[in-house]
Order: C-alpha cells, then structure tokens, then sequence
C-alpha cells in the first residue's frame, strides 16, 4: 500500500473534487465574531441545490416549518447559527459521497460529532471562549476517510473490511496497512483546499488530542469517542468502552457527566437525520 505522500499524489489522478465554494466562502467567514443573514444568503445562493435543501430543512417537521421561501426566513426560523452549520453540512454532502462505505452512516456519524462537540464545548470548563471553527471540524473530521476511499477504491474497502471484521479502531488498521490514518490526509487535503490553519489542525489532530494545538482536537476525540460508544459510527461498528482520561481532565468535563451527555446526543439525532433527508 502507498504512504501518505503517495496517496496525496493520487488524489489528482483520481479527480477528488476541488472544495466546494460553499464551503470555501463559510471557511472564510469561519472566523468572524458575528456572521449576518445576509452573509450566509449570499454563500447559499451559490448553490441552487443547497439553497433549495436549506428551504425544505426549514420547512420540516423538525423545525416545525411551513412556508419558508427564503434563506432570510429560515435564518428566523433556524438561526444563524443553526442555517450556517446547515448550508455547511448540505454542500459537503452533496459533493462527497463515499463508494467503499455507506452514505448515511458516514454522515450520520458526521452530523452527530459535530453536534456533540457543541454539547461538549457548552460543558467544558477549560474551554471559556467559543470555537468558531468546532462544527466545520467535527462535519469534517472524517474527511480523510473519503480522500482515501476515492484515491484507494476497494485497497481501502479491504482496510475498513478488516477493521469491521476484528472489531479495531480504524485509525489502527490504517497505520498498520497505508502507514498513514485518515485524520492525517484529511488535514492534509484541508491544506490543499486552503483551509483555515485552525480548522486543519482540529481534523489532523482529532485521534492524537493530546499533541495538539488545538481546543477544538480535544473537543472533537471526545464527541468521536461519545457517538462512537453511544453506537452512532461511520460504519465499522467499532465501539470504544472509555475516552482518555486526561482529555476529559484538559477539558475540565467531569467523566461522570457521560449518562447526561449521551441522552443529549441521542436527543440530538433528531436534526442528523432531518438534515440527511433534506439532502438526499
């Protein structure tokens, strides 16, 4: 199997798609204190595609919506925030679809970290500041896992085949046969679509916390390792029975917390899988 600086080479040959502009023009407002609606309208309408899921997410049962005709009312309806995590996860799924692993559980589990990371932050006692970039990272913090899908094809069926079969973390089974992880070539692949350095450090960083910069790494593993153990994962059934100590200490989220933080997860999949219907 190829090292990591071989399967960055391939990506070209096999036509991964450049970033989308959606999500380049929101990892450019990423940053920003406040982010206006008539900011995020203009990103939307990038996208007739993702303007038009926007509006029936809007719509939904979920969020209790009947006739939203514009990004403007469901930013009334959804939120700000709430409309640019949503245009965010929309763009993402419309343009990346695995061919080795399924669809739904890969973003299902993607929607579902994001989430957690956020249910994680409100609870993190050494965490004072909001992280703008949390949700972006926790969407993509398996991002690597489709570069290595479409570069690798049914090579990388055969790592995740494995890491099913003996029921291992697939971080263990990637190191032992590429000699690389999906963290690692997604942050790599973050660099190449220009990327905010904090956002690529959060993705790079997310299965190595501890050895990162970054808040939002150690925010990340823990959300990874809590939908992964709650049994919301992206497919290969791995479930881990406990999360390092030390990151539950950096974070300053007492271990004992864990009951409450699961049933707020669970809560929280009501809006994973109305995104993933308002995509499809």
């Amino acid at each position: 199997m190829p090292a990591c600086d071989d399967i960055l080479r391939q990506l070209e040959s096999v036509n991964f798609p450049a970033a989308p502009e959606v999500v380049v023009r929101l990892s450019g407002l990423l940053m920003r204190e406040w982010v206006t609606a008539e900011q995020l309208a203009e990103v939307a309408m990038l996208d007739a595609g993702v303007s038009a899921r926007v509006l029936r997410l809007a719509n939904s049962v979920y969020f209790r919506g009947r006739g939203v005709k514009s990004i403007a009312e469901a930013v009334l309806r959804i939120g700000v925030d709430g409309v640019r995590d949503v245009v965010y996860a929309l763009s993402l799924m419309r343009a990346l679809r695995p061919m080795q692993f399924g669809y739904r559980p890969f973003w299902r589990h993607s929607l579902a970290v994001a989430q957690t990371a956020q249910i994680l932050q409100r609870r993190a006692g050494r965490v004072p500041e909001p992280v703008p970039e949390l949700h972006a990272a926790g969407l993509m913090h398996d991002l690597g896992m489709l570069a290595l899908d479409r570069t690798l094809g049914v090579g990388y069926g055969r790592v995740l085949a494995i890491a099913h079969e003996s029921a291992r973390p697939l971080v263990e089974v990637e190191l032992e046969m590429l000699d690389t992880e999906h963290a690692e070539i997604g942050g790599r692949l973050l660099q190449v679509w220009h990327m905010p350095e904090r956002l690529v450090a959060a993705v790079s960083g997310h299965h190595d916390p501890l050895n990162s910069p970054t808040e939002a790494a150690l925010l990340i593993h823990l959300a990874d390792f809590v939908c992964n153990n709650h049994g919301v994962h992206h497919g290969t059934a791995y479930r881990p029975e406990a999360c390092s100590h030390d990151v539950w200490t950096e974070l300053g989220i007492p271990e004992a917390d864990l009951p409450d933080i699961l049933a707020e997860t669970e809560a929280g999949l009501a809006k994973a899988d109305a995104i993933l219907a308002a995509a499809n």
